[in-house]
């Protein structure tokens, strides 16, 4: 058989085994599809385009003729001929180049107290998008170097209730194990050790944190129960020898987990609290996770209430028409006026692709603050178009940032009326979850002493644009905390003092577990902020849809 993989100049002829999907013809060639619903045909991320070839789309065959090109879903399809050319589009393709993760960590005082003496240590913070490890010198409690590199978990599912999907299939919770394992964490260790001249066998501890869902797969446990009611981990501790799992360190080291405090309130909330010591004070102290699967925690008192909400994928870049994970080719900020004179930053290179989350909450703020964008996130036609902005595309109204003789792609690059809708859906769980989980404490987000931020994508957005669009509450910027990879801090305490395990199994015990979808405030939450707040009236418009 010929079947060729084309992608931007080069071509890759693979050899396919029985049932291989053009998914995986791809990633055979070395070239990895994006797959956000895990490959269950359910979104548009995998789009690729048949040249001449006989192929098995769904159920229906497909004969592609001479000179044509099929758009199709690439998890969906199957090649039948013997010869047969498929090109990607370089919106399906995931680029790991310039990746821009957070491992900044501030690792807050602490006796130092190991478990072992002699040796080395690896925190790990296994992220849904992202892995960070850091080399730690046992005996002196030195941090020697930190690496990143994407979970390429995300080669199959976009986010952890597509993980949870998969592993209802059989085989897919030990290949979601041996991505994470083998084809992440491994390269890095491998990475570290080259860099600090290290043995990887004298790596004798390593410590996890990371959300629920991830940690089960990490111990090659299935996170099915976290899917469905009442929302139960296997387990909320974790631990094995590295040999079990696959780790290239010394076989007998012990990877201990930081505790989780529900199924999906994980270690990594387990570490942040303990990191910013939030129970500890008075008043009202709130922790948000910004992410995904957005946790949040709010101490009243040393009293804590814990509740997830699901934002979903789109403030990395997931689901908007051109958006992307803040890598490479990113625009990751946006400065404008009515003018629509865009200053535009690109991470790396200076031809974009594509935008990333933080872009697109700047583009919301500044056009609403401009006029160019309404409450209820809809554009101003007329002002696009006496700016030469104004593009329509999938039907929907857009502004073109980008002209295609500028991108990457040779494609212009645009923000859509239902991008806007995306992110605004996402902020609305954020917030509307916020606003829930104060009500059910009898309180309103203006009575917030002190709010931290967590999370790697926190430590990158503009805190003000963040809070024009009604992202995150309007209480003064002096009140909020940005703490970085608390998750990789709370990693490193873990191996530099060892009385921290006990004080994270008494610390998961504490929040009370709120679950908004049973409470009689989120529905309403979350829909009125579904529009952009007027910060000068303090005021939501009404809306119930």
């Amino acid at each position: 058989m010929s079947i060729r993989i084309h992608f931007e100049g080069k071509t890759i002829q693979v050899e396919p085994a029985a049932e291989c999907s053009v998914m995986d013809l791809a990633r055979q060639a070395g070239w990895h599809i994006d797959a956000k619903c895990g490959g269950r045909g359910s979104c548009a991320s995998c789009n690729v385009l048949l040249g001449q070839g006989r192929y098995r789309v769904f159920d229906e065959e497909l004969v592609v003729q001479t000179e044509q090109r099929c758009e199709v879903l690439s998890c969906q399809t199957y090649v039948l001929s013997d010869d047969a050319d498929i090109f990607l589009p370089s919106s399906s393709v995931i680029s790991f180049d310039g990746a821009r993760i957070a491992d900044e960590m501030d690792i807050p005082d602490h006796e130092h107290n190991p478990r072992f003496r002699e040796g080395f240590g690896m925190a790990v913070d296994i992220g849904t998008t992202t892995v960070v490890a850091a080399l730690i010198d046992l005996p002196t409690g030195k941090i020697l170097s930190r690496e990143s590199l994407y979970n390429q978990q995300i080669i199959k599912a976009d986010d952890v209730v597509s993980r949870i999907s998969l592993c209802n299939t059989e085989g897919e919770l030990e290949k979601l194990q041996d991505l994470v394992v083998e084809h992440t964490l491994n390269p890095i260790i491998h990475k570290l050790c080259a860099e600090t001249d290290t043995n990887s066998a004298d790596i004798v501890q390593l410590a996890i944190s990371g959300n629920t869902v991830m940690t089960h797969i990490f111990y090659n446990t299935s996170p099915v129960s976290i899917g469905t009611l009442p929302f139960e981990p296997v387990s909320r501790t974790f631990e094995a020898k590295a040999g079990t799992l696959g780790i290239d360190v010394n076989p007998e080291a012990m990877v201990v987990a930081v505790p989780a405090i529900s199924g999906y309130v994980g270690g990594d909330i387990t570490s942040d609290l303990y990191v910013s010591n939030l129970w500890k004070k008075n008043g009202l102290h709130v922790l948000v996770d910004i992410g995904t699967n957005g946790e949040m925690v709010a101490s009243l008192d040393g009293e804590m209430s814990a509740c997830a909400t699901a934002a979903g994928p789109a403030f990395e870049g997931a689901g908007l028409l051109h958006g992307a994970r803040a890598a490479s080719r990113a625009i990751d900020t946006i400065k404008y006026d009515e003018h629509l004179d865009f200053e535009l930053t690109v991470i790396g290179e200076p031809n974009p692709m594509g935008l990333c989350g933080s872009a697109i909450i700047d583009f919301i703020a500044e056009g609403f603050r401009c006029g160019l964008i309404n409450m209820m996130g809809r554009l101003d036609i007329e002002m696009l178009k006496k700016q030469g902005r104004y593009e329509k595309v999938a039907g929907m109204h857009a502004c073109m940032l980008v002209a295609p003789e500028l991108s990457a792609t040779g494609e212009s690059i645009t923000i859509t009326e239902g991008d806007i809708a995306e992110i605004l859906k996402a902020k609305a769980a954020i917030y509307g979850g916020l606003k829930s989980l104060l009500a059910e404490l009898g309180k309103t987000v203006h009575e917030i002493d002190h709010l931290v931020l967590a999370g790697g994508f926190a430590k990158h957005i503009n805190l003000e644009n963040a809070i024009c669009i009604g992202l995150l509450p309007d209480i003064g910027t002096d009140k909020y905390d940005v703490i970085g990879n608390g998750s990789l801090a709370g990693a490193a305490l873990a191996l530099l003092d060892q009385n921290t395990a006990a004080a994270y199994l008494e610390l998961i015990e504490k929040p009370r577990i709120v679950t908004l979808n049973q409470t009689e405030h989120f529905t309403n939450h979350y829909q009125e902020a579904l529009a952009i707040p007027n910060l000068e009236t303090d005021d939501f418009p009404t809306i119930y849809c």
